[in-house]
């Protein structure tokens, strides 16, 4: 009989780190002067016309045409100059306790793949979900490529891991900070919410959940 495996999966944003990864991004990429103007317009025109700043903040138009390659790069030296350095000790102590237990460790965020991709590495994650985007010829579209893991999705995509990697989430662990998070927390035999925002705060109360500053 196989017995299934447990894990603790981890949001990033506000949870794994204090700050936005985007906003950081965002401001490393202006600072360094690599998004073209028109760029930047063709994205507020986007938020004036959608008048919805998470469905302006999914579409990626200020980074079209920009190169892969180019992107990643920048992205690694951010997480070393500002990224890295707002990584939450307590949680980074965490993540290492569940990992020494022999739980599957899993980055599921919002936030941009290759910014997620170096806190992969760094704690040396089983799995990861981010927010992928679509490259053709070795530039960014600035259009998402699957399932944005957000919200409802968050729960979708945690579903979708347990029955592909056999995982039971009733004894497995999740942490999350936004309102949104609860979603997916609600799966878990261990919901934790970190930092949360008061909405999330309000229904962890409400339900019984941890509560970690």
């Amino acid at each position: 009989m196989t017995t299934s495996k447990t894990c603790a999966i981890f949001d990033l944003d506000g949870t794994i780190i204090r700050v936005s990864s985007e906003q950081v991004f965002l401001s490393y990429l202006l600072s360094h002067g690599e998004i073209p103007i028109p760029n930047l317009l063709a994205w507020a025109s986007n938020f004036l016309k959608v008048k919805s700043l998470p469905v302006a903040k999914s579409n990626k138009i200020y980074l079209r045409g920009l190169a892969q390659e180019r992107l990643h790069e920048i992205a690694r030296r951010c997480f070393v100059d500002t990224l890295h350095p707002s990584i939450a000790p307590h949680i980074s102590d965490l993540i290492h306790a569940h990992q020494a237990d022999g739980r599957t460790v899993i980055l599921m965020s919002g936030s941009l793949s290759f910014l997620v991709q170096p806190f992969h590495e760094q704690f040396q994650t089983d799995l990861m979900v981010a927010h992928e985007l679509e490259v053709v010829d070795g530039k960014l579209t600035g259009q998402r490529v699957g399932l944005h893991p957000f919200a409802e999705n968050k729960a979708k995509l945690a579903q979708q891991l347990a029955t592909e990697h056999g995982l039971d989430l009733s004894n497995s662990y999740a942490y999350g900070n936004h309102h949104t998070d609860a979603y997916k927390l609600e799966l878990f035999g261990h919901p934790v919410a970190v930092n949360p925002d008061q909405k999330l705060r309000r229904i962890a109360t409400e339900k019984g959940w941890q509560i970690e500053e």
